[in-house]
């Protein structure tokens, strides 16, 4: 797989949405249908990027099930930091 700029900019997007939507918590769980409708992304292109967050260790899938694979997933601790360093915090 081919990882780009546009790429990366659209995990950027869910980094600093899932921590918008946790209340910068980590562990705390994050719908992946609120996360999804709010970037306004397809099915298989929210699993395909869930996937490398998680070979990242920026996100963990909490549950499993529902049209996207993933129900839930959560923040990890270097996820929050990967959004404090996005967000110049």
């Amino acid at each position: 797989m081919l990882i780009g700029k546009s790429f990366n900019r659209r995990c950027e997007k869910i980094l600093c949405s899932a921590a918008l939507l946790s209340g910068y918590e980590e562990g705390k769980n994050i719908s992946v249908v609120d996360l999804s409708d709010e970037l306004k992304l397809d099915r298989v292109e929210i699993r395909n990027l869930f996937q490398y967050l998680i070979d990242l260790d920026f996100i963990r899938a909490e549950s499993i099930g529902g049209p996207y694979l993933y129900g839930h997933i959560s923040l990890t601790k270097k996820g929050l930091l990967k959004v404090k360093r996005l967000l110049g915090d």
